[in-house]
């Protein structure tokens, strides 16, 4: 073992899952591309070494501190050049930390507290930038015609210090970042203790003591916010507190009116819907339609955070709706999204537009309030603040720590607050999610837990969608199709724009023979957030209903996209991919896909019984030859019993749902199977 003090550079694409989502070959391509014509060569030219390459991100280690930054800088000036003709959505831009620091060289890895450092400034850096330790900070400026913003201490996760953290600001070399830092910065900054999130169904939190709205949606602007928020403004304003201004008719036909007031209608009744919200009526609303107003000064008037403006516009037999939110206080642009749609179907593209605004909003909103909670209170959060914390990690793709993260803040919240629902529903979710992801240590216990937090929600919200859509997960989870089903049809009911409720519905009626309807509700649910967090699962949902539609090959191509998106997902999303394999006649593939499954999985059968074991070995040999769809878990359950009569059929023996010695031994096994 050897020690030695090096600097370490740790370099992640910034949102690479949704750049994924959006041009996978394209964005592979291109960064590929940028690897080996920038990045490697500047990485040699200043002397460094590249430790090992993550996916999306690079480990480098050089000798100076001068070097290292001089080669940050002059590959994030160098990406920004060869970018700036691709649009502003689909950029590859990365985020750098760098840190000096002591670190264990071992069979040509770093190890240590150095790395992790550099690893924890990577995610404190803004998009496009680069964030320094003090040790790094402290070797370079005065060596390189940079300036260095100081960023203050920062508390992360599994560093007992606080960390002393410079922005590397690049005059005369590329723009320098605004001292008004990324909402997504400020947000990480508060939150990087914790982790990142989960799985989970949407909720809206206020000052009340209620959550009304499920789903997710698109976030596709970003904009600066605010460092600090004045108590004023804090005791005028409540949480979640919105105007939707009545929507402008841009074309030149006056009947576009009807159709602008609509949707300002819609929009304003299906946010005035949130239990506790504070959504301004649309009479008021409307006396502001013709005046010059700044947004900054509506607010105020209103005495509301956030505006929702937008406009509509006819061009031939098309329309083109354009919404926007802007955070109140400064007249910043949070969010944006636009829509276009055929004139021929208007009722069902107003439904569409009204659908993907709430969805999106409610998912923006939970992010910014979070983010505002930080700056109120970064060292002594209430309860609101730590239930809007766990339910933002909740938001972002499936990872086991950052749902363990999330549950640590709601159970913190219901120590302030025992009876407060939006805490309660992110303490149940969290159990029942660890049950679905196969995450869970004790099932039965964890299922039990969800129910009994649920059943404090219904007490006092009898009619919540959220809840009926976890109801549905634990429903799921014991093994009650049907329940699970009429669970979730309630959950959309009550909220028929929940994106994840659609979602959720889709995976249970494919189970249930309907593989039909679960394509289309899918359709619903990506139409309603095209950029869910969730969308790796639903993809999975696909992918899996394509398969028994006989759709191999586009199931595969929905797997690996799922892949793609979030490969922290659980491994299970390996065996799926192997049954498609095997369904399209691709052998070699499926057993590709089921040992990377199985090296994922080094633990799958420790301590589980031999009749288990085998079990296990059952469903993958199943899925090798492309009929088990589901997870290896050993349970000779509904999902294992198709799939072996299935096998049985085509085989030629009597179709039994039973691993008797004759199906084994086609198997290729040795021995019968029972399960659990």
């Amino acid at each position: 073992m050897e020690r030695k003090l090096v600097t370490i550079v740790c370099a992640d694409v910034a949102g690479y899952s949704r750049l994924i989502g959006l041009d996978e070959e394209g964005t592979i391509a291109r960064l590929r591309d940028h690897l080996g014509a920038l990045i490697n060569p500047k990485i040699a030219k200043h002397a460094g070494r590249v430790v090992k390459t993550m996916g999306d991100g690079l480990l480098i280690e050089f000798g100076s501190p001068v070097e290292a930054v001089r080669c940050a800088v002059e590959v994030q000036v160098g990406i920004a050049a060869r970018e700036a003709t691709i649009p502003e959505d689909r950029r590859i831009r990365f985020r750098i930390g760098i840190n000096l620091g002591d670190v264990v060289a071992e069979d040509g890895d770093v190890l240590g507290d150095g790395v992790n450092i550099a690893a924890r400034l990577q995610i404190l850096a803004d998009i496009g930038g680069i964030c320094l330790s003090r040790s790094a900070r402290d070797q370079v400026r005065d060596r390189l015609p940079l300036e260095f913003e100081d960023m203050g201490q920062q508390s992360v996760r599994n560093i007992a210090r606080p960390i002393q953290c410079y922005r590397a600001c690049f005059d005369g070399i590329a723009p320098r970042p605004s001292k008004l830092h990324a909402r997504r910065r400020w947000l990480i900054t508060g939150l990087a203790a914790t982790g990142l999130a989960g799985l989970a169904g949407v909720v809206w939190l206020s000052t009340g003591t209620d959550v009304v709205k499920g789903g997710k949606g698109p976030t596709t602007v970003a904009a600066p916010m605010p460092q600090s928020v004045t108590a004023e403004a804090q005791k005028e304003a409540a949480r979640l507190s919105i105007v939707v201004l009545p929507f402008r008719n841009l074309s030149s036909e006056p009947d576009q009116d009807y159709f602008a007031d609509g949707l300002t209608d819609d929009i304003t009744t299906d946010l005035s819907r949130i239990a506790g919200s504070f959504v301004i009526a649309r009479n008021t609303a409307v006396t502001f339609k013709q005046t010059s107003s700044d947004e900054r000064t509506v607010a105020n008037v209103l005495r509301v955070r956030y505006l929702l403006e937008g406009s509509v516009r006819r061009a031939g037999d098309q329309v083109r709706v354009n919404a926007r939110l802007i955070d109140g206080s400064t007249g910043g642009q949070l969010w944006s999204e636009r829509f276009e749609h055929d004139m021929r179907d208007i009722a069902a593209f107003q439904d569409e537009v009204t659908g993907r605004i709430v969805n999106a909003l409610s998912l923006e909103l939970v992010a910014t309030e979070a983010h505002r909670a930080q700056l109120a209170h970064p060292n002594d959060p209430d309860t609101i603040d730590l239930t809007m914390r766990g339910w933002w990690l909740m938001r972002q793709p499936a990872d086991h720590q950052r749902m363990l993260d999330a549950r640590q803040l709601f159970e913190r919240a219901l120590q302030r607050a025992p009876q407060f629902v939006p805490g309660l529903l992110g303490l149940a979710t969290t159990y029942a999610d660890m049950v679905f992801l196969t995450w869970s240590e004790d099932r039965n216990t964890d299922l039990d837990r969800a129910d009994a937090v649920l059943a404090q929600v219904f007490a006092v919200s009898p009619q919540n969608a959220v809840a009926f859509y976890i109801r549905a997960h634990i429903f799921f989870g014991r093994g009650q199709l049907q329940d699970a089903i009429d669970a979730c049809e309630t959950s959309l009911a009550l909220d028929h724009n929940y994106a994840s409720a659609y979602g959720f519905l889709a995976a249970m009626v494919r189970l249930d023979g309907h593989p039909e309807r679960s394509v289309k509700l899918l359709q619903q649910a990506m139409l309603l957030s095209p950029r869910d967090p969730e969308m790796w699962t639903w993809l999975q949902y696909l992918g899996r209903a394509q398969s028994d539609l006989g759709q191999a090959e586009d199931a595969i191509a929905n797997f690996r996209r799922a892949i793609t998106i979030n490969p922290a997902a659980p491994a299970y999303q390996w065996t799926l991919l192997s049954t498609a394999y095997a369904r399209a006649k691709h052998p070699m593939e499926a057993k590709d896909a089921m040992d990377t499954f199985l090296r994922l999985s080094p633990h799958l059968m420790d301590g589980k019984s031999e009749e288990v074991v085998r079990a296990m070995h059952l469903q993958i040999q199943l899925a090798l030859r492309g009929y088990y769809l589901g997870v290896i878990d050993g349970d000779i359950g509904r999902q294992t019993r198709k799939a072996l009569a299935w096998f049985q059929r085509d085989q030629g023996i009597a179709a039994s749902e039973q691993a008797d010695d004759e199906t084994v031994r086609r198997l290729g096994l040795s021995q019968p199977v029972s399960g659990r």
